[in-house]
């Protein structure tokens, strides 16, 4: 769930073996998830000295998703739209060997070079919003002062006259365009449209570095991505027909975290949040917790969660120390029982990314000491076959730690997992195998308890 960990990962440069390294064409191979195999293509090509790449996961029914490409030697990566990302080897002329990678998911993906993509029976997704609309959308340019970028997004309003409340959308985890778009589905732009039809004004953008905003999403830290959340909500304050007092946040996971933090701060012009799925507990005990339950639920055995379970405890108190790197490194290398001249260059790569100074001031957030500081109204709602952000632990602790508030809401959804979609065990695999984008009884509960907040 954690955007550092996916969307902050640098290039893996190898020069041992030089092969023909002609990457242009599609590249093709098969995703083990669980107990399912999916198909996953890359599609890459060279215009203009630029690489240009899309994804397809065509047993998920996502075709074209955009991407971009960074090629070095035989090395590649690849970042995906929707938080994934792909790092590989050329290993032949038409092999790379490589793994991917979203939120905590990792496999192994070797991709064969292939002119032709899977034909398979796509999943037809339930929830589609498309023109026209009976409300006013238009696309938004706004500046962060904080960090002086440029953001780009979608204002939606009623067209009736009148002062409205008003809420930004901040998205989870990875690289995200202003539809949070993921897998087949676009969450933001069904929260946003039924929003809309409801008398709220709605403002959604694409993340920093990501579609048409500027700036660098791979050097941003969630102190940054706070901080365009921040100027999303100066540039609502100013709109004519948004109520300066009835503005929120709706952040969805990391975005949810996000809205806890700014809540907590006291940010002035901030009326209310609604947090789905946001983290509530320190986030290397989420960490731990979120590895643990995507282990069980793809049926690893009770001894190896439970001993994957204690490296991860120690590799991630590590993590969060003040080690130097080079002994931080030693440390986790001696905790897993790993000999560095065993190791490869994919695997080296991946414990690299565990030191990266921007992983490492996000495992060291704790959003408890926040939270004890919320004042404003809060909806909270978790999904209780999340396996991302686990239901149970994150309430208690809002239970234990928020202030008092008669119109503050904490809610458990019987059945639904991290994207809020009716689901059969929760697996991050499932996500893509489900038809409905946003349960209905999610959007209901929000508009309700929006519109109650008087």
């Amino acid at each position: 769930m954690v955007k550092n960990i996916i969307s902050l990962l640098l290039l893996l440069l190898s020069t041992i073996t030089v092969y023909s390294q002609n990457f242009a064409g599609s590249w093709t191979g098969i995703l083990k998830v669980g107990n399912s195999n999916l198909n996953f293509v890359i599609h890459l090509s060279k215009e203009g000295g630029l690489w240009k790449a899309k994804a397809d996961s065509p047993d998920q029914g996502a075709f074209g998703i955009p991407a971009q490409a960074h090629i070095s030697g035989t090395g590649i990566e690849v970042i995906i739209q929707g938080g994934i990302t792909y790092i590989g080897k050329m290993e032949k002329d038409d092999l790379i060997g490589g793994e991917f990678q979203q939120g905590a998911f990792r496999a192994k993906l070797d991709l064969s070079k292939t002119g032709k993509t899977p034909t398979v029976t796509q999943v037809i997704k339930s929830q589609r919003v498309t023109p026209p609309y009976d409300y006013d959308t238009v696309d938004v340019n706004f500046r962060n002062k904080y960090d002086d970028v440029l953001l780009s997004g979608t204002l939606t309003s009623p067209r009736q006259k009148g002062m409205f409340a008003a809420v930004v959308l901040v998205t989870g985890s990875g690289p995200q365009d202003r539809n949070e778009t993921l897998m087949g589905h676009e969450p933001f732009r069904i929260l946003s449209d039924f929003l809309t039809k409801n008398n709220i004004v709605v403002l959604r953008y694409d993340d920093r570095g990501v579609g048409l905003s500027k700036g660098s999403f791979i050097n941003g830290t969630i102190e940054n991505f706070s901080k365009d959340a921040m100027a999303a909500i100066d540039f609502l304050k100013k709109r004519p027909n948004v109520d300066p007092s009835k503005i929120g946040i709706i952040g969805h996971s990391e975005g949810g975290l996000i809205a806890e933090l700014l809540a907590g701060q006291k940010l002035p012009s901030l009326s209310f949040i609604v947090s789905l799925a946001g983290p509530a507990i320190p986030i290397d005990s989420l960490m731990i917790s979120q590895l643990y339950r995507i282990g069980k639920v793809a049926g690893m055995t009770d001894l190896a969660l439970a001993h994957a379970q204690e490296i991860n405890r120690k590799n991630f108190e590590i993590v969060k120390s003040k080690k130097p790197h080079h002994e931080a490194m030693a440390m986790i290398l001696d905790n897993m029982k790993i000999d560095p001249a065993q190791l490869n260059s994919a695997s080296k790569f991946e414990l690299e990314t565990l030191l990266l100074p921007s992983y490492r001031y996000f495992m060291r957030i704790d959003p408890v000491p926040f939270i004890k500081k919320i004042t404003v109204p809060v909806y909270a709602a978790f999904g209780s076959l999340d396996v991302q952000v686990p239901a149970e632990q994150n309430l208690k602790s809002l239970k234990s730690n928020l202030p008092a508030n008669p119109k503050t809401v904490l809610k458990e959804y019987e059945g639904l997992n991290h994207l809020f979609q009716k689901a059969n065990t929760g697996a991050v695999s499932e996500y893509e195998q489900i038809s409905e984008t946003i349960n209905n009884e999610v959007l209901l509960d929000i508009v309700k308890w929006i519109h109650g907040l008087g």
